[in-house]
């Protein structure tokens, strides 16, 4: 056979041979080798061996799509044992539109985001054009499923809520997208993937741009300004359908309300399973869904870009409403539909009223019928003259009784509607004041509380109504003091010296609108500066809940660990010799100290139950030493999951608290501390180790 005649599989399986036959020859020869009876290098790192051998890394190549500007490859990467997907410039493309196609990939690997696909890896093949590759998509694009929807197949796979959960992983995306000021403008079917175990992956950033360009942003946030490329992008178009009306304007500066038009289109699709065609707006097909969810969709794909949502969030916001069986906030509310939702979230409880209602109503009835028969009986004796008097006197009474029921249940709806009002401030107060939340719960918490106050501000309170003042704070505890300020400037009556402190610290935040780590603790410092009993109480409430707050965003453990110490000091002024040490890889919190009495403030809570936070819940310690402390209680570690607790020459002496704890395993304590009967208390799950060392 010639050698024209070996196909071009042959002669790679002889490439991808040859290494190993040439490392059985020299492992065979002794002159290759390093030694008698020592190992060769693929013995040592045989990994690192078979790498440096591979020549080509992206392997086997074969075409899995076409687009307007580049054209997509299944390719194997040899180095990484993975298949990956490897893009390549259309071949007309020529080398000053390199950038163009480049972009896409800049774009996509300045978004980590787990519903946004994954670049690998961009570079310039031997041929001089660019390439990137990126993760290959498992399962299916949503377009296919939607067919396969039309086509009344998979309905069970893909009910309205699953339909619905995949939205908003998409929201999910496009919002992080816009929070790293990136547009995608051409979200559609055809660019959303859904794998097989509930993956969303959101693609095909080439049509993305960069919103424009602010003083604080860094050289390589320039590189990629949408007005450096914007004549090389011809080539790609976006799918007019779903477009703004807006964005066909190509004047026209790009803004998140465009991807906003393009999310109401794309609902509308899921729900309706038809492709949009013209204005999407009330549309015949809409009518036939549920009123919220078309009036989500009517305010998402509004003509006027300021009609819309502002941002996605706002979008998602609406669906996990409506999922949950909420009101949305595009809704025109009536009594029918808030009973309508009411039932569908606690349908068990309804139905049992409405089988009590039953039940009474029939008992009611039944007397009602024998009080009738006998009334009746009596009536049958009389004439027919007292009987028409009696008629008369009877239908006037009614009338009276009727009346007087009108004007007593219109002064209950009266007084129902004012319960109604001072509930949701009470409601507002117990989610602001609530002192057990912890965490991500945080943030749920706040939000809800600013559900609760704008149906309060809606009635357009006083100036001086503690509910201004609420906001006040939420915008405050979140370090949002722009917003807190818009509030004086509007002249709601606010505590001097919380204006004072958002008008001081407004000036120091970065350019994300946070502080760093020292000026936080100054603030904190600020806020805990001794004064009155109530107000001095008020802000060390708002101190802790900004810390916890902010410790979701400040991820650095050194941070953590100088928050976690001027906590301890202000709650402490007597704390002499201070020590805290921390060690990362065993989660130990070391403290040291006299004058170390109390480990956790107590919050009134308003008119709720006080609660304990720990001095020190930002760290998570599973193991604490308390040795030479003056810690007398261990109340004050309600809330931390400890293994390890050392409570040696301490005035600690009452064990009653670990009677329920189910993370503690080991506890040291000196010889006679704890009494007797303190240590049977003690559960077995639990250790007690009495030494001095």
């Amino acid at each position: 056979m010639s050698d024209s005649s070996i196909s071009r599989d042959a002669i790679d399986r002889i490439e991808r041979i040859n290494p190993i036959v040439d490392d059985v020859f020299d492992q065979a020869d002794p002159t290759k080798a390093y030694g008698q009876g020592l190992e060769s290098d693929d013995d040592i790192c045989p990994l690192f061996c078979a790498i440096s051998r591979i020549k080509s890394r992206y392997q086997d190549p074969e075409l899995i799509g076409r687009g307007g500007m580049k054209e997509v490859y299944r390719v194997y990467d040899a180095k990484a044992a993975r298949h990956a997907a490897l893009a390549k410039p259309l071949p007309e493309f020529s080398r000053d539109q390199f950038d163009a196609f480049l972009r896409e990939a800049h774009l996509t690997a300045r978004l980590d985001h787990p519903n946004i696909i994954d670049l690998f890896d961009m570079g310039v093949d031997d041929e001089g054009r660019p390439f990137f590759t990126m993760e290959l998509k498992q399962g299916r694009s949503l377009r296919d499923v939607l067919k396969s929807l039309k086509k009344a197949e998979q309905l069970a796979e893909f009910p309205l809520q699953r339909r619905l959960e995949i939205f908003q992983r998409v929201c999910d995306a496009i919002a992080y997208a816009h929070s790293r000021r990136i547009l995608h403008l051409d979200i559609k079917p055809e660019n959303i993937f859904v794998g097989d175990y509930g993956e969303v992956k959101v693609c095909d950033w080439g049509m993305g741009v960069v919103m424009a360009q602010e003083q604080s942003q860094n050289n390589s946030a320039v590189l990629l300004d949408p007005d450096l490329y914007g004549s090389l992008l011809e080539s790609a178009k976006g799918t007019p359908v779903y477009m703004a009306p807006e964005q066909k304007d190509k004047r026209q500066t790009k803004t998140p309300q465009m991807d906003i038009y393009a999310m109401g289109c794309l609902l509308r699709e899921l729900l309706t399973l038809e492709v949009p065609t013209g204005s999407v707006s009330g549309s015949h097909a809409d009518s036939k869904l549920d009123a919220a969810l078309a009036a989500t969709i009517a305010k998402a794909t509004a003509t006027v870009p300021r009609a819309r949502y502002q941002k996605v969030a706002e979008l998602r916001s609406d669906i996990s409403r409506f999922l949950g069986g909420y009101s949305t906030s595009v809704e025109r509310l009536s009594l029918r539909r808030e009973a309508a939702l009411f039932y569908r979230r606690h349908r068990e409880a309804c139905a049992i009223a409405f089988g009590l209602l039953v039940i009474f109503a029939t008992c009611v009835a039944f007397f009602m019928i024998q009080l009738r028969l006998s009334r009746q009986q009596a009536v049958e004796a009389l004439e027919r003259s007292e009987r028409a008097q009696i008629v008369a006197e009877q239908s006037q009474a009614e009338a009276v009784t009727s009346l007087a029921q009108y004007l007593a249940e219109k002064e209950e709806s009266e007084k129902r509607q004012y319960r109604q009002i001072l509930s949701a401030i009470d409601n507002s107060d117990f989610v602001t004041d609530a002192t057990y939340l912890r965490d991500e719960a945080l943030p749920m918490a706040i939000a809800h509380s600013q559900q609760h106050l704008e149906s309060i501000l809606s009635f357009e309170p006083p100036p001086a109504s503690k509910a201004w003042l609420q906001k006040y704070y939420l915008h405050f505890m979140t370090q949002d003091f722009a917003s807190a300020l818009e509030l004086v400037d509007d002249g709601k009556i606010i505590e001097p010296d919380l204006v004072l402190l958002a008008e001081k610290y407004l000036q120091l935040q970065d350019a994300e609108g946070y502080l760093d780590t020292d000026e936080f603790i100054s603030l904190i410092h600020e806020l805990c500066a001794p004064g009155p009993g109530e107000l001095k109480l008020r802000r060390g409430q708002l101190a802790e809940k900004m810390l916890i707050f902010d410790s979701l965003r400040r991820t650095a453990i050194d941070d953590k660990i100088e928050l976690t110490r001027e906590w301890i000091a202000i709650n402490n002024p007597k704390w002499e010799n201070p020590e805290m040490t921390y060690e990362a890889a065993t989660e130990t919190i070391r403290l040291r100290g006299e004058g170390l009495t109390r480990l956790a403030r107590v919050f009134s809570g308003g008119r709720h139950v006080a609660e304990k936070l720990c001095l020190v819940y930002l760290l998570k310690p599973r193991v604490l030493d308390l040795r030479g402390t003056d810690i007398s209680r261990l109340s004050d570690l309600v809330g931390l999951e400890l293994q390890e607790l050392d409570i040696r020459q301490t005035p600690i002496t009452d064990l009653s608290r670990l009677q329920n704890n189910r993370s503690l395993r080991r506890v040291y304590i000196d010889p006679g501390q704890v009494s007797e009967f303190q240590l049977a208390m003690v559960p077995d799950s639990i250790e007690i180790i009495q030494g001095t060392e």
